[in-house]
């Protein structure tokens, strides 16, 4: 009679002790799930408060129209991208997606490798476009697609501004004579790219 009851009690504590740690288990497992996921949660508050990786509101993004040299033409693509808060922003974003090329690169004019260095507006509205040295060594074309590669650049930044007169290009921040040996430029593109190329 006593072994019976002292394995009951046996049994009675083996089973306490196994609800008492499934219990700790349990409470374990969801102390440990919420600390994760309100860690996740708050890396995803940051990222979101940081404007990184999120996906901009349709009213945050405005439409550029880009002018890319194909061939012997200029293709137009809209683009939309983020609204900036300054116009040399804007312009920035324009001369980048410029130098991207077409979204089908394989017909693409454009020098590879080319990057913008700095934009900067004169008094006398003019923008000065800063272009690394690719964008002259790295181009290959006759005097047409010289003609179209800088008529389009200057479409796609007069197109999109009003307070902007002309665009002229730099190189590494100094002036150049000509990009590819067709076209002077010396001066601003305006009076050179605003005819038709014969």
């Amino acid at each position: 009679m006593q072994i019976a009851v002292h394995i009951g009690k046996e049994c009675n504590t083996k089973r306490l002790s196994i609800i008492i740690l499934l219990g700790l288990l349990f409470i374990g497992g969801l102390a440990g799930g919420y600390f994760y996921f309100s860690k996740v949660s708050s890396k995803e508050r940051q990222v979101s408060e940081e404007g990184v990786e999120t996906l901009p509101e349709a009213e945050d993004l405005f439409p550029l129209k880009i002018y890319y040299p194909v061939g012997n033409r200029l293709q137009i693509e809209e683009k939309r991208l983020q609204r900036k808060t300054t116009q040399i922003a804007i312009a920035q974003a324009i001369v980048k997606e410029f130098l991207k090329g077409p979204a089908d690169m394989r017909i693409s004019d454009m020098p590879k490798d080319a990057k913008l260095l700095g934009l900067y507006r004169g008094e006398d509205r003019v923008l000065y476009v800063d272009l690394s040295e690719e964008f002259r060594g790295n181009f290959q074309g006759d005097a047409l697609t010289e003609f179209l590669l800088l008529k389009g650049l200057y479409v796609s930044l007069i197109s999109n501004f009003d307070d902007i007169e002309d665009v002229k290009v730099l190189i590494e921040g100094k002036e150049i004579e000509t990009l590819g040996g067709h076209l002077y430029l010396s001066y601003p593109l305006k009076d050179m790219v605003s005819h038709e190329y014969e």
